[in-house]
C-alpha cells in the first residue's frame, strides 16, 4: 500500500536525520490519510477501515510535530548510516 511506503520512506529519512524530507513524506501521509478519513465519512456508517485511519492520522500528526521540531535544529546527515 502506498501509505506504508510512504511512512517507511519518512523512518528512513529520518534515520539517517534528513528531518526535511521525512517531515515532507509525513505531511504527504497525513494529506492523503486525512482524505482517507473523509472518504470513509461520506459512506454510511462507522467501519474499523475508517477508525484505523482516524487513529494513524492522529498518531502521525504527532509524529510530524516532532519530525518539524528536529528538521529546526538543523542537524547534519549521517554520512555513514547514508554509505
Amino acid at each position: 500500500m502506498f501509505l506504508q511506503a510512504l511512512s517507511r520512506r519518512a523512518t528512513l529519512y529520518e534515520m539517517i536525520r534528513d528531518y526535511a524530507q521525512a517531515a515532507s513524506d509525513l505531511r504527504r501521509l497525513v494529506c492523503l490519510l486525512s482524505k482517507g478519513v473523509e472518504d470513509n465519512a461520506n459512506q454510511l456508517g462507522i467501519s474499523d477501515k475508517s477508525i484505523n485511519y482516524s487513529n494513524d492520522l492522529k498518531q502521525n500528526r504527532v509524529h510530524l510535530s516532532e519530525v518539524e521540531e528536529e528538521a529546526r535544529k538543523e542537524i547534519p546527515l549521517d554520512m555513514y548510516l547514508i554509505l
